[in-house]
């Protein structure tokens, strides 16, 4: 398989995290939708990241779907979603509220960081980091207690909670640290720790 997308992309980083701790083996095509449009065309119409090519050349874009397809590959007993279905709607939430945490902190950056200086609207950038910064929020006060420190999301096992949850962490500390530390977010850097420094993760930091 090939990912198509720069690992600067938090929801490149998710897939690729996702297919490390599945030691799934595939090669990584670091382009980058600012610099590299017309190479990212030749995978997708939406010249949009992540794109991952299928071993039969079939193209799957969007991270959600990327991961879902990945889960039916492995199948149940290793797919990094709950089994159980009680879980499914609170693993939906935290999956909703990670991955746009993460919307909002790269919509933040691309405001003050890839606009022409005169177009640049502050306070859309800060309303951004504010609604990236609640999604942090939102994950933390779902946490279980003792996140972080041997426990995950769900099930006792890691899913694609917890590394929506680290990446965003991640990011907020990157684009914001003085609204995302350990001081506000105790769980969630708890489970960062633990986590980020596994080679799943850090062969994806970009």
């Amino acid at each position: 398989m090939r990912l198509v997308g720069a690992f600067i992309s938090p929801f490149v980083r998710r897939v690729a995290v996702a297919l490390n701790a599945l030691e799934l083996p595939f090669e990584h095509e670091a382009l980058s939708v600012v610099e590299n449009r017309s190479e990212i065309s030749a995978y997708n119409d939406l010249i949009r990241v992540p794109s991952l090519v299928l071993d039969d050349g079939e193209v799957i874009i969007d991270s959600h779907q990327i991961l879902a397809e990945v889960d039916r590959m492995v199948g149940p007993e290793r797919a990094l979603s709950p089994r159980r279905s009680d879980n499914l709607r609170a693993y939906g939430q935290i999956l909703a509220y990670g991955t746009g945490s993460l919307e909002k902190f790269v919509a933040a950056f691309y405001e003050v960081s890839r606009r022409p200086p005169e177009t640049v609207w502050p306070e859309w950038a800060a309303r951004c980091k504010v609604q990236a910064i609640g999604g942090l929020m939102a994950m933390e006060a779902r946490a279980p207690e003792g996140l972080g420190d041997g426990a995950y999301f769900f099930e006792g096992k890691l899913t694609h909670a917890d590394i929506a949850a680290v990446i965003a962490y991640q990011t907020g500390v990157r684009t914001d640290p003085g609204g995302v530390s350990p001081a506000t977010l105790p769980r969630l850097a708890r489970l960062t720790t633990a986590l980020g420094s596994t080679p799943a993760f850090a062969a994806t930091i970009p």
